[in-house]
């Protein structure tokens, strides 16, 4: 049985905000999720008018509204687009809030919101092994690469080498994950929790997600480990050639675009830019929790990607996100085998431990 006397406490605030839309379709352009499904309803000023519905009462809280608000991956290409500033994320975000009060949270959802709070982490594992130390600075490492032990200590590898000793302890999982899906009371509780676990007010990081939320949701000063790897990193020539795939939260989150491409060119890494690449990159599908709750939307949007990533000639897609990783390879596997056509898909921290090793080995 779903609640409803509620709904509007979330979506309040941006009554006067939801209003300053004007309704352009700018926001159609590079939408990944309206590219797909064709449907006003699935872009952001289609989502923008059924927060406004949800608000006013107009429209009741349904499954087919919270389809299609929680049908989203966060790419921030909307908020880029919109020339009135509405702050689209913020709305959703709310009305999505609204949603789950109503009892419409999935069970897929709700399954990784209680993972976080019994485990601490999304993956409700009870064994994550954390390998704590004390450094010069703290090091957040969230919980897609604490899900990837090999990569984690790799990543502390590379701080080392460049003569950064890291502060390691028993963190636990930034909240993003309640935030964006609307668990606003699991955030509330779980943010208390993260900031005993965690009460630095600086941080390395190495999720692009995490480094935004530990910015906007925990006013901590983060910064992303390449913008330290490119301080740093000595040149050496790999003498290899890639196309670089833009992390929404990395390219239009935190503006870190330049970086990753210095640091493969120190590294001697050509990379041939795909027809839509840096602020303007597409999106992988994997954000928003859309990978969680429809697959097969997020990987039609990741093929998608992956033919741009095939049509510059290269052999090779790298990234810096664990979550592109992962939908990217998906979708290059399922293209490789329906299709023949193959694309290594490749992460960032590879080539940066590969250009280190050359320089010691020279």
């Amino acid at each position: 049985m779903t609640k409803t006397k509620d709904v509007g406490k979330h979506l309040k605030k941006y009554e006067s905000e939801m209003n300053v839309c004007i309704r352009c379709a700018y926001c159609f352009e590079k939408c990944p999720v309206i590219k797909e499904m064709q449907w006003d309803t699935d872009s952001a000023r289609g989502k923008i008018i059924l927060s406004y519905g949800l608000l006013t009462g107009e429209l009741k809280t349904s499954q087919y509204v919270a389809d299609k608000l929680f049908r989203c991956t966060f790419c921030r290409d909307c908020v880029d687009r919109c020339p009135s500033n509405v702050k689209i994320l913020d709305i959703i975000t709310s009305a999505r809030a609204e949603l789950v009060d109503a009892g419409f949270a999935s069970d897929t959802h709700k399954y990784i919101i209680n993972n976080i709070k019994n485990t601490g982490n999304i993956y409700g594992d009870k064994e994550v092994i954390f390998h704590e130390q004390q450094g010069e600075i703290p090091l957040f490492i969230g919980c897609q690469y604490l899900g990837r032990p090999n990569k984690t200590k790799k990543f502390i590898a590379i701080l080392q080498k460049l003569g950064i000793k890291p502060t390691v302890v028993k963190e636990i999982c930034c909240g993003f994950p309640m935030e964006v899906l609307g668990f606003r009371d699991e955030y509330e509780e779980h943010k208390i929790n993260f900031q005993k676990k965690f009460p630095f007010k600086e941080a390395i990081t190495l999720c692009p997600t995490c480094t935004v939320f530990l910015k906007d949701g925990h006013n901590i000063k983060a910064k992303h480990i390449l913008q330290l790897v490119l301080e740093k990193i000595p040149k050496t020539n790999l003498n290899m050639k890639v196309t670089y795939h833009d992390p929404c939260d990395l390219s239009r989150g935190l503006k870190i675009i330049d970086e990753p491409r210095k640091i493969l060119e120190k590294l001697g890494v050509e990379v041939v830019e795909m027809k839509n690449s840096r602020e303007n990159s597409r999106c992988c599908g994997g954000g928003g929790g859309v990978l969680m709750t429809d697959q097969n939307l997020s990987n039609d949007i990741a093929k998608k990607r992956i033919y741009e990533a095939l049509e510059t000639g290269v052999d090779t897609l790298v990234t810096s996100c664990p979550t592109c990783e992962t939908t990217l390879k998906k979708a290059a596997l399922e293209i490789s085998e329906k299709e023949g056509k193959t694309i290594s898909v490749r992460s960032i921290e590879d080539y940066i431990w590969q250009g280190l090793k050359n320089v010691e080995g020279s």
